[in-house]
């Protein structure tokens, strides 16, 4: 059947104005936001759903990883490679107790030596204070549909939301929407790795009888990752519980056939194993949308058949029952923007520095199969977020790096985090000089992310 098409002329009305706009307001998006505003930036953030974090609240569970991998290697120092706006964070979580702070692993160390938790209802709140007291428009409930060109030059983005369709002026533009889709309608090369990975659906159980669970796996040799601290409970102190459930027959049947794994998951308060992680199918186009409405529903039975599972075979399951599930199915990988650097493993796994970098990083989602060099860490260089051929637009987050085993490592929450400070201070200062994301000088750019504690090394 040939496909139909409906033409249309559309006057679309300039709402807002800006220095800087983030699109997208997930794990780089926030902290972009921030890092514009607090430089100066007339910034405006927005997203699709009614809250602030993306990924870092709809599908991951700890953060990857605030430190480097010291555990796995002998006399390594402990080194916090990511600081900054990141850290600021955590630090307010932490004083209105919506996180324990970072925890060591007690085991499962050469995976990742240290996680840091967080309460995903307290985060909705305290990023939104956090934005307020910068200086940030938020809108929310919005989608950037089409952006605002001259030539290659990016000068806004359209939205639609409730009010509509509006039009957005900016002087540097910002896409940290995970699919590149800014980027990708601004006319930026790009290539699609989805056949490269899975998306999955983490989701939640209460009424969990923690350390009965961990008696039962501890007596199966079952345990492969775990952290215990106090949670302010009387008997459960159990955080994260990675566990190999294929183990059983039963479930490896299941599992295997589905394409399933893990589960790896946290337990923030008592009794509440609040994320269990899982689920999963392969080659998912998740910037399709039949496709990616057939995997929500497909994921979403997952859920259901598992959790059951759970509850009806595994020791401290019994009373146990489903509470919460992502807004949407998680993804890792779709389009990824070609930008003037892209990061390859080697460079990853053996701490390349760079004279332009503005950010460093120590973990590796693969460990201990990939893992950096002697428990060290990498730089990227502030050209890994320009887009080659465009011109007033920087990106960031899971749309660079285009090759399965260095996105392992660069897609990760605070990796994430890290680049959302340099690109949104990176835009703070090009737009108050009056010139192009490419024509900044890397020198200044680093001296004011040192002022506003960024480890470079």
């Amino acid at each position: 059947m040939s496909v139909q098409f409906i033409e249309e002329r559309l006057q679309t009305p300039v709402a807002y104005e800006c220095d800087v706009l983030v699109a997208g307001g997930g794990t780089a998006g926030v902290v972009a936001a921030l890092a514009a505003a607090r430089n100066g930036a007339k910034t405006i953030l927005l997203d699709r759903y009614g809250f602030l974090g993306g990924s870092l609240l709809n599908g991951a569970g700890p953060l990857h990883s605030f430190f480097n991998l010291y555990k796995a290697f002998p006399h390594v120092e402990k080194v916090q490679v990511v600081r900054g706006i990141p850290q600021e964070i955590v630090d307010r979580m932490t004083a209105v107790g919506g996180s324990p702070g970072h925890l060591e692993q007690d085991k499962g160390g050469s995976y990742d030596s240290v996680i840091t938790l967080i309460d995903w209802e307290i985060f909705k709140g305290v990023i939104f204070d956090m934005m307020e007291e910068a200086g940030v428009r938020v809108l929310l409930h919005v989608m950037a549909v089409e952006t605002i060109r001259d030539g290659n030059q990016v000068r806004g983005v359209i939205i639609e939301g409730k009010s509509g369709r509006e039009a957005i002026r900016a002087r540097v533009v910002i896409d940290t929407t995970g699919d590149g889709d800014v980027a990708a309608k601004a006319g930026a090369k790009f290539i699609k790795q989805h056949g490269t990975t899975k998306v999955g659906m983490p989701f939640g159980m209460a009424n969990v009888d923690m350390p009965r669970l961990v008696k039962f796996l501890e007596e199966n040799d079952m345990v492969n990752q775990l952290v215990r601290a106090d949670k302010g409970g009387v008997v459960d102190d159990i955080l994260r519980l990675g566990f190999e459930l294929k183990k059983i027959p039963l479930f490896k049947e299941y599992m295997d056939t589905a394409g399933m794994w893990g589960p790896l998951g946290v337990s923030l308060h008592e009794y509440h194993y609040n994320y269990i992680n899982g689920t999963s199918l392969p080659n998912i186009d998740a910037t399709d949308t039949e496709t990616l409405s057939k995997a929500e529903i497909t994921l979403r039975k997952q859920v259901m058949t598992l959790s059951k599972m759970l509850k009806e075979h595994i020791p401290g399951f019994e009373k146990a029952y489903l509470t919460w599930t992502p807004v949407c199915v998680g993804v890792r990988y779709t389009r990824v923007i070609e930008c003037e650097h892209d990061m390859s493993l080697d460079e990853i796994v053996n701490c390349r520095r760079f004279d332009d970098e503005v950010m460093l990083y120590g973990f590796h989602d693969c460990a201990p199969r990939i893992m950096i060099k002697n428990g060290g860490y990498y730089g990227i260089p502030y050209r890994a977020f320009i887009p080659k051929g465009v011109e007033g637009l920087l990106v960031a987050g899971r749309l660079i790096t285009s090759t399965w085993e260095a996105h392992m490592s660069t897609r990760n929450t605070v990796s994430c985090m890290a680049q959302g400070q340099a690109v949104g201070t990176a835009a703070a200062l090009s737009a108050q000089s009056g010139i192009n994301p490419r024509q900044l000088d890397t020198g200044v750019l680093r001296e004011v992310l040192k002022k506003q504690k960024v480890f470079l090394g």
